[in-house]
């Protein structure tokens, strides 16, 4: 490997976190080059999560405050700061497209902290209490555990994996592991949908490269 060319890319300081005691470049280059393989093996289960949990929390919401909540926007759903993504997100859309979103337009376009945000507390009494509503999204999560207490700090460490994947960040010896985060997609893709969850790994590849390591 010719060094130098690399470091004017890639210096110390970028590369640092992939460094073990004893490394040289040429070790800690290559377990850079093993974290963007992760990164990119975990796009599948994290497309499959994020599209299945925005459709069928968009379901829920839309059972109990109308199909088009995301134009009416009732009050009691939209924190100012969920209102200000919502206007920003209408306005992108205004500006590329040249004329206004319609619902489903804009269900797509909405970040996944946007629908992770329906999981905090203040919306048990709107949502999440309601009869039947985590069935509505995880109709096959074991009864004990359909309660937004189990769901919510799950979707936290996914969301903040999601967002180290998206700003590059190291992903290989993070706490809790990949590996686990993984799992818990998968496991929160199946209790949406087993079917889906079948589908899915037919084109998973993380498994295979999170055991061959470089």
């Amino acid at each position: 490997m010719t060094q130098q060319p690399l470091k004017d890319i890639f210096p110390e300081t970028r590369l640092a976190p992939y460094y073990k005691a004893g490394d040289d470049f040429v070790q800690a280059f290559a377990r850079y080059q093993w974290n963007i393989q992760l990164a990119e093996s975990m796009l599948p289960a994290l497309h499959y999560l994020e599209v299945g949990l925005r459709n069928r929390l968009n379901v829920l919401i839309g059972i109990h405050y109308g199909q088009d909540w995301l134009i009416t926007r009732p009050k009691i759903l939209l924190s100012d700061e969920q209102g200000r993504i919502l206007n920003e997100m209408r306005d992108r859309y205004l500006r590329e497209k040249r004329r206004e979103p319609n619902h489903d337009d804009l269900v797509s376009r909405m970040s996944f902290g946007f629908w992770f945000s329906y999981f905090h507390k203040r919306f048990d009494p709107i949502l999440w209490h309601r009869k039947k509503a985590m069935e509505t999204v995880f109709p096959y999560l074991p009864q004990s555990q359909r309660v937004r207490s189990y769901i919510q700090p799950k979707l936290g460490i996914i969301k903040e994996m999601r967002n180290r994947i998206a700003h590059h960040e190291p992903v290989w010896n993070t706490t809790p592991s990949l590996y686990d985060v993984h799992q818990t997609c998968i496991e929160l893709v199946a209790a949406m949908s087993p079917e889906a969850a079948q589908r899915l790994a037919e084109i998973d590849r993380f498994p295979i490269i999170c055991a061959g390591r470089l």
